[in-house]
């Protein structure tokens, strides 16, 4: 799994990049999501997936290790119900950002051959519902390390995330999208909570 950046940014398609932003910014909605950092936990238990550790799980699951490389983290379905793995290996904010991308496969229905492709969005979903962008410019959380810490990612990811940051912010379009603006009244009473403290 890399981390979203410019390169493959210009790789996705214009309709492909529109599409993932929106659909990141729609699962928020549709998840009630209300505060920062984001409750992967309480995501997961709503929409009834599992995770599990990756090793233990393919200890107990032997005929899976042929399927399952060395991905940090992988997605099926068994018995009707999504299950994601994750190296527990990873430090916390990397584990995150991999329940991020799992969880992007499978909302954004990734069937496919262009497995570059649906990684990219997938990491591109998981950066966007990690640390979407209305966090960043109304917190002004500019930093890597303020981003990293308060969205409880990893260095990298946040890094990589305000580069996409600086590259948007001068054309200052923030919240022409319905959907982003819906977002921000959906977190406005939290963000006004954080701007207090």
């Amino acid at each position: 799994m890399n981390i979203f950046n410019k390169k493959h940014k210009q790789e996705l398609s214009k309709k492909g990049y529109f599409n993932t932003r929106d659909q990141a910014w729609q699962f928020l909605i549709e998840n009630n999501v209300t505060s920062y950092p984001l409750d992967l936990k309480g995501i997961i238990n709503q929409n009834g997936w599992k995770v599990f550790d990756k090793q233990k799980y393919l200890l107990e699951h032997p005929e899976l290790k042929k399927i399952i490389k060395k991905n940090e983290g992988y997605t099926f379905e068994a018995n009707g119900q999504r299950i994601i793995l994750v190296d527990s290996t990873s430090s916390i904010g990397r584990r995150r950002f991999t329940i991020g991308h799992e969880i992007g496969h499978i909302y954004l229905k990734h069937i496919g051959d262009d497995k570059n492709l649906i990684e990219r969005e997938a990491n591109m979903f998981s950066a966007r519902i990690l640390m979407p962008m209305v966090i960043i410019q109304e917190l002004q959380l500019t930093t890597p390390q303020k981003l990293a810490s308060f969205c409880n990612v990893s260095f990298q990811a946040a890094e990589n995330r305000l580069k996409h940051f600086d590259e948007v912010k001068p054309r200052d379009k923030f919240y022409s999208s319905p959907l982003e603006r819906q977002l921000y009244e959906q977190l406005k009473e939290f963000i006004q909570r954080s701007k207090a403290t």
